[in-house]
């Protein structure tokens, strides 16, 4: 029995005597006249919505000896892919990528649009959205998105509005998207309001891909900025849920940026096999977001106000990083964490090469992303923390002022004190 929309519960049709009809599918519930209000008649139409996508890590995707690219999810009769691609991974993998769908006899289609976030924006989602009415996109046949995150959100929220929603496939090719926005569901584009100004992800939609094709051989074409980008939000999961984790980042982060995780051993697969789990044990029985307090929103209350007025500009991972080092300041002044935890996080940020602080990051920026963390997270904060040990966390619904002009002096101290160690000062 399903609960009616006014929270009572009610038989379903074929159980009632009353206004019932033979045909009536079990989701549908007819509602009694509510003299209590000018209710006549009403019905709840009560339906699940199965939801199914594989997050699958391949090695050397584009040989032609692989054929997740060329066949999978391809609709009988048809031998063509329409392809997203972000511009610079076209300019470095272009030949590969046509003699890859060429070797399967496939006709390729290929859309270029810019990554990096100040292209997330909808212009990108009206150009995509011409060359698929040009293509005749079927409704069946999916779109395959090539690139970063942004590139990734902007294909996710396309595909979730052309015709009401066709399949997709992502295709990550940084380390951020490998880890971050091939996981989930969320997809979307930044909105620039008159007044307001940049909105980051404020259009967007919770759509599904097929299916999620991960290959660490793209990070070797990254440079070091973009891989220590990916390691702000790979650190952000280990602070919040993976002891190992961030042991892993702390005594090797540094060396897997060097080598760009294309060593032997098996400290970059675990790196990223660990990663992806943790995002989808969190990710997966929440996916609609119905519960609010999500530890991994670490490193996400300051950071979207800071990612779209930084200048000059800082990367995702970099804004997640500096606000999960806010966090950890902000645990330590509530004696959530020890002195020797705050001074270990600090020293494995510092030595992956992660940005730890911004001078953007006014009292006034950090205020105002509290009370969009309160609009955003419908009324309260839900600030996750780092609690009692590394890997474990906990909500705050308040931060004030002080203890952020407070948090703010600690890091200065703490930076201070660095350059005077390393002979800077």
């Amino acid at each position: 029995m399903a609960p009616a929309a006014d929270g009572v519960n009610v038989k379903p049709v074929s159980e009632r005597a009353v206004h019932a009809l033979p045909a009536a599918p079990k989701n549908v519930f007819v509602h009694k006249q509510d003299k209590a209000s000018s209710m006549v008649h009403a019905w709840t139409n009560y339906y699940e919505l199965p939801v199914e996508y594989t997050v699958e890590i391949h090695k050397d995707i584009l040989s032609p000896k692989n054929t997740a690219l060329a066949t999978r999810f391809m609709p009988a009769g048809l031998k063509r892919r329409f392809c997203v691609i972000d511009e610079t991974v076209h300019t470095l993998y272009a030949p590969k990528l046509r003699d890859y769908f060429a070797a399967h006899n496939v006709e390729l289609k290929i859309v270029l649009i810019k990554g990096e976030e100040e292209n997330k924006l909808f212009a990108a989602v009206e150009k995509i959205f011409n060359a698929m009415s040009e293509f005749g996109l079927l409704r069946r046949e999916p779109v395959v998105a090539i690139g970063g995150g942004c590139v990734l959100d902007i294909v996710g929220f396309t595909a979730s509005c052309y015709r009401r929603g066709v399949p997709y496939i992502r295709v990550p090719t940084t380390l951020l998207a490998i880890v971050d926005a091939s996981v989930g569901v969320k997809c979307g584009v930044d909105w620039v309001h008159p007044t307001m100004g940049g909105l980051k992800n404020r259009m967007g939609s919770f759509y599904p891909p097929c299916a999620a094709f991960l290959d660490k051989g793209f990070i070797a074409t990254q440079d070091e900025r973009n891989l220590i980008n990916g390691m702000g939000e790979i650190m952000k999961l280990a602070l919040v849920r993976s002891k190992e984790l961030f042991s892993l980042l702390e005594v090797h982060g540094k060396r897997l940026v060097q080598q760009r995780f294309q060593t032997d051993d098996f400290v970059p697969d675990r790196v990223i096999e660990l990663s992806i789990q943790i995002m989808l044990e969190e990710l997966g029985p929440n996916l609609w977001e119905h519960r609010l307090e999500r530890c991994v929103d670490y490193g996400h209350t300051f950071s979207k106000i800071l990612e779209m007025t930084a200048s000059p500009p800082v990367m995702h991972g970099e804004a997640v990083n500096i606000d999960g080092f806010i966090c950890i300041i902000l645990s330590h002044r509530k004696g959530w964490i020890s002195t020797e935890t705050r001074n270990r996080v600090f020293a494995a940020m510092r030595n992956i090469g992660l940005p730890t602080w911004n001078s953007a990051c006014t009292i006034k920026l950090l205020s105002q992303a509290v009370t969009d963390g309160i609009e955003h997270r419908h009324g309260k904060l839900r600030m996750p923390l780092v609690r009692g040990n590394i890997g474990q966390s906990g909500f705050i619904n308040e931060c004030t002022e002080d203890q952020l002009q407070d948090a703010i002096s600690q890091i200065l101290e703490m930076h201070h004190g660095a350059r005077v160690k390393d002979g800077n000062v």
